[in-house]
């Protein structure tokens, strides 16, 4: 690789984890091509996309940030980088639902709004409801008072019209 391929690299890099929403670790030793097509795709629906760089290219890039600081002692291995363009938990859940269905992808780290989550974090993150979900849920609750309060007039004006 020529230095300008790695400056470009470098580049590159660094706007996709200053850019995005949050930035993934992963493993991929001993996938196989199909399935990080495979991965890419599942990515690419829920708005996350899959760079794979050498770990000093990426060790320089995460230097200059600094959202992502403590990511740059985890560079170790075979490792892609996931990168979350909207939604953090969609992407989190495509890898841990990936992750369980192959076991040659580990999860390694996350990093989102200067906050770095080990693996079992991601995997906490990526159990989490939809966010669509949860918007529904909160609908709900914020329309259960009113929705009581509308049943108790209604049953007090049956009660008068008795």
């Amino acid at each position: 690789m020529k230095k300008h391929q790695k400056q470009a690299t470098i580049e590159n890099l660094e706007s996709k984890f200053s850019s995005s929403k949050a930035a993934f670790l992963v493993n991929y030793q001993g996938m196989t091509v199909s399935q990080m097509k495979n991965l890419r795709f599942a990515l690419d629906d829920k708005g996350g996309s899959l760079k794979v760089a050498k770990n000093r290219l990426a060790r320089l890039a995460v230097k200059s940030l600094s959202d992502c600081q403590g990511l740059d002692t985890l560079l170790v291995g075979q490792l892609a980088y996931v990168f979350a363009d909207s939604d953090m938990t969609s992407v989190a859940k495509v890898l841990h639902d990936f992750a369980k269905n192959n076991d040659k992808l580990k999860i390694v780290a996350g990093c989102s709004e200067a906050k770095v989550y080990d693996a079992k974090s991601v995997r906490s993150i990526a159990l989490l409801p939809s966010r669509e979900i949860l918007l529904s849920q909160l609908c709900g609750v914020l329309s259960a008072p009113v929705i009581v309060f509308a049943m108790a007039i209604k049953a007090v004006a049956e009660k008068k019209a008795e």
